[in-house]
């Protein structure tokens, strides 16, 4: 059931006269984008840094400075990786936040672990943070690295794609990157069964390459969302 009264409506790409009658029949107010559901700022187009502040401002407003004096290394460390590196896995999970937002949570996160406070500059810094951010059996500290994990997360929709048709998001016209694409490509091998989930133009499915490897030319002229969403079954039934 949708409770009307507390929900609300934006309009995109259609006559105002028209959905403003429609919508009030429904009895919910129109706002503007953005909005927030679930956490997650709706934006038309790429997001910007700006757009984000409201997250980088909500992590540092979780930071205990006032009794950051009273906490030791020990404490302000397992403050930062159980608390403060968890706050953006949520957004990290449905877009790819721009690198300054990212770098904007690791100063605040760097700052307040050499620190005790919400920044901190090179003489407090004892430790390099990419090496801060190395698995412990490599020499590091654990904390999570955002970009890194950022792009983990992101390649675990595409695997899905591919390995569970049965979720509730399945058939959706998910968007990833250049990036994205190229390395979950790089890390992955389709073995070709009946066709039915790996992607005719995309996928590496012939001898460990993709048509779009092989012929860059023809793949250029297919449109954008049949690129993605055909697969190898509807392409060798001739529908390519």
């Amino acid at each position: 059931m949708v409770n009307y009264a507390k929900s609300s409506a934006s309009l995109l790409h259609c006559d105002t006269d028209e959905a403003t009658t429609a919508l009030a029949h429904l009895g919910c107010p129109i706002v503007d984008l953005s909005i927030t559901y679930l956490g997650i700022p709706l934006i038309i187009g790429q997001r910007t840094a700006a757009q984000l502040q409201p997250l980088v401002d909500g992590i540092a407003g979780r930071l205990p400075t006032w009794k950051a004096h009273l906490m030791n290394k020990t404490g302000r460390f397992a403050m930062v990786k159980s608390v403060l590196s968890a706050i953006p896995v949520h957004q990290l999970l449905a877009y790819a936040p721009p690198k300054k937002t990212l770098r904007q949570i690791e100063k605040i996160e760097r700052g307040f672990l050499w620190a005790g406070r919400g920044a901190a500059n090179g003489g407090h810094c004892h430790v390099n943070w990419r090496r801060v951010c190395r698995p412990i059996s490599h020499g590091g500290l654990g904390v999570q690295d955002l970009e890194r994990a950022r792009l983990a997360l992101r390649l675990r929709w595409l695997w899905f794609s591919r390995t569970d048709q049965e979720r509730a998001w399945s058939g959706l016209d998910l968007q990833f990157s250049a990036e994205e694409k190229a390395l979950f490509f790089a890390s992955t091998a389709t073995t070709l069964r009946n066709g039915s989930t790996a992607h005719f133009w995309e996928d590496r499915w012939i001898n460990g390459q993709s048509i779009c490897e092989i012929a860059p030319a023809l793949y250029n002229c297919i449109p954008k969302r049949r690129r993605r969403i055909r697969t190898v079954a509807e392409g060798l039934q001739g529908h390519s």
